[in-house]
């Protein structure tokens, strides 16, 4: 059992699924930024490899794989220029890690071709130093590449096993113990991958929870008007038929001012349950600020027959303080393309909505219909009375 959660371990924590685009692009703009630091590496390195040569390497070896390395490093420069940020899209990161992923690879097996020829050909006396060199080049990448564990674990992996493998099959005391500081070192390299993902997913856990946070009411745990906002816009990114209701609690000051305000904000939680059953799919439900509730949604999601409906429910409700309330409800629908287009939606629902506290409140007015009510608004208004 241990070493099973030994092994499980070394494949990284689980992401839940909520989180994964999140942790995606954090994981990618930390790789991008690391990626970079390393191929700028490998080309200021590259003058050193042709430098320090194997006299009987040849030609092909000494400048052909040095120029590789530079033009593959110079691919993974352009590939990576732009920047990675909350505005990218998932896809986008994912192809950034796959291109680092493969230019990485490739640059890996160059690598080991270059360490393994120079040590073959290279005299005795001297040897020991191409695999010495290559083993310090595979830390720093698996390094800098150790926010996306399978990246980096696959690179050291192409990196420095034919390496080891090579030395553990000479027969010489001393390649044998490089090949095993090699296979030690590359093993704590793993485990210190796994140790920086568990970091970065707790970060992304920590910012979601705060995000979620900024975007609740902490009375009535439903959005906020930040939250709505957010909503509003991403169905104006869709050029979205939009219907906005909005709720207002008739004469709640009088119930702060008679009961109290524990019990004030205890009628708000009720009120915020009842809107809150109505959240279905993408409806929005938020508390805009005081005793002031909104409905937002497509105009095909959101049925104008539900502000009838929260009407009665509301006035049928057990509240806190033993006695019945009534609501009053301004609606107001229209295309929206932009997020600025949010101050004229409102402020329609927001003249319905004075004009139903105006005619007697507990009842719903349209802003499509100044005059007349919804259809069975007047019923509404007879079952409950008045506010």
């Amino acid at each position: 059992m241990t070493g099973r959660r030994f092994f499980a371990g070394l494949l990284g924590p689980d992401i839940p699924a909520h989180l994964r685009d999140e942790f995606t692009l954090l994981t990618a703009d930390h790789m991008r930024g690391q990626a970079r630091l390393l191929f700028i590496g490998f080309i200021l390195s590259l003058p050193i490899c042709i430098y320090g040569a194997s006299p009987g390497a040849g030609p092909v070896i000494a400048y052909g794989i040095p120029l590789l390395v530079l033009a593959l490093s110079v691919t993974a420069l352009v590939r990576i220029r732009r920047p990675i940020d909350e505005a990218t899209d998932v896809s986008e990161a994912r192809a950034v890690i796959d291109s680092v992923w493969q230019i990485c690879l490739l640059t890996a097996a160059v690598g080991s071709i270059w360490c393994i020829t120079s040590w073959a050909s290279a005299p005795v006396g001297i040897r020991l130093y191409y695999p010495a060199i290559m083993s310090l080049g595979a830390l720093i990448t698996g390094y800098c590449l150790m926010a996306v564990r399978s990246v980096g674990m696959t690179v050291l992996l192409v990196t420095m096993g034919p390496v080891a493998t090579v030395l553990l099959g000479t027969g010489e005391l001393m390649d044998r113990v490089l090949a095993l500081t090699i296979l030690i070192a590359a093993g704590f390299q793993l485990v210190m991958m796994v140790r920086h993902q568990g970091l970065l997913l707790s970060l992304v856990e920590a910012r979601h929870r705060s995000g979620e946070l900024a975007r609740r009411d902490p009375l009535t745990g439903l959005a906020n008007r930040r939250a709505l906002l957010e909503c509003f816009e991403r169905f104006a990114a869709r050029s979205t038929a939009v219907r906005l209701m909005v709720v207002d609690i008739d004469r709640f000051k009088t119930i702060n001012d008679r009961f109290g305000h524990d019990v004030g904000d205890a009628v708000l939680q009720a009120i915020a349950h009842l809107l809150r059953t109505h959240a279905r799919g993408e409806i929005c439900a938020a508390r805009l600020g005081g005793e002031e509730f909104a409905l937002l949604a497509g105009t095909e999601t959101l049925d104008p027959a539900i502000a009838l409906q929260l009407l009665g429910e509301i006035a049928a409700a057990d509240m806190p303080h033993g006695e019945a309330i009534t609501a009053s409800i301004g609606v107001a629908e229209a295309r929206v393309t932009a997020g600025e287009d949010w101050t004229a939606l409102y402020g329609q629902a927001d003249r319905a909505l004075y004009r139903a506290k105006n005619e007697g409140r507990n009842r719903v007015r349209d802003s499509h219909d100044p005059t007349v009510p919804r259809h069975g608004s007047h019923a509404a208004a007879a079952r409950v009375g008045t506010g």
